[in-house]
């Protein structure tokens, strides 16, 4: 039983170690190489046809309304306790909810 509690402390502390070592190190995605030349150019093109896509973002939005939940309806019911404390007062009217 020791044994298992061991174990399982053990496995957080290597796990939280090795998640604390990788946000320290830097992450290096390519290396750097000084004889490499890099001649990749960006050429930026605007080309939207006169079309405004904010509309039709708008109507996707409205398309996801239907998934929305519907509201649910409450149902209250009252009753009376007509029960007598030891000092002779009936009870009052209480409000219970489902």
């Amino acid at each position: 039983m020791k044994y298992e509690n061991l174990q399982k402390i053990a496995r957080s502390c290597v796990l939280v170690l090795g998640l604390a070592v990788m946000t320290v190190l830097p992450a290096a995605a390519q290396s750097s190489n000084a004889n490499t030349r890099n001649d990749n150019t960006t050429r930026v093109v605007e080309r939207d046809n006169d079309f405004d896509w904010g509309w039709l973002g708008l109507l996707g939005l409205l398309g996801l309304a239907g998934l929305l939940p519907k509201k649910r309806q409450v149902e209250v019911q009252q009753f009376r306790d007509n029960r007598t404390d030891q000092t002779g007062q009936t009870g009052s009217g209480t409000g219970t909810t489902r």
